[in-house]
């Protein structure tokens, strides 16, 4: 489905239907894909059936000022972690929140999703879950990759 937004035409990509995690942030760039994907690599490891995805709530409003489709900061920091990469990357996904019935939401970052998801979503707020891992602008990457780490290593065992 194509949906024309903030001037930009984006396609919606269905999201995992399964029961899991979905991971949100503002761009689906680096903070949600890198919780998607270190989750996974983890429930892997466990030999756990849950899966994580993830999606952007104002993708096409930040798109423009992301290069490519997945932040440097998220591959470097999860090579360092030892988790191979699918290449090439996929494109961001924008949130869809009648695709996401029944998914754990996470949001990453209590002070910018709150008033987003209140805004633009706020049928589901009550059903999101804010951590508190801030973007670039406001958190240098190792320290917001540390929280990420941290957070997702005890998500991880809400599932054993």
């Amino acid at each position: 489905m194509k949906v024309e937004t903030y001037g930009l035409s984006i396609s919606i990509v269905p999201m995992n239907d399964s029961p899991g995690i979905l991971f949100l942030c503002t761009a689906n760039y680096y903070r949600s894909r890198f919780a998607e994907l270190y989750f996974n690599h983890l429930a892997d490891l466990e030999g756990l059936a849950v899966r994580a995805d993830s999606a952007g709530l104002e993708m096409a409003k930040w798109r423009s000022y992301n290069p490519g489709d997945l932040s440097v900061h998220t591959v470097t920091a999860l090579a360092e972690l030892g988790v191979a990469l699918d290449e090439p990357y996929r494109a961001p996904r924008q949130f869809d929140p009648d695709r996401s019935r029944g998914q754990r939401l996470i949001a990453l970052s209590q002070s910018e999703h709150r008033p987003m998801v209140q805004r633009l979503f706020p049928d589901v707020l009550d059903q999101v879950e804010f951590w508190g891992v801030e973007d670039v602008e406001f958190e240098h990457p190792e320290t917001a990759v540390k929280l990420m780490k941290e957070s997702i290593e005890r998500c991880i065992e809400d599932y054993k």
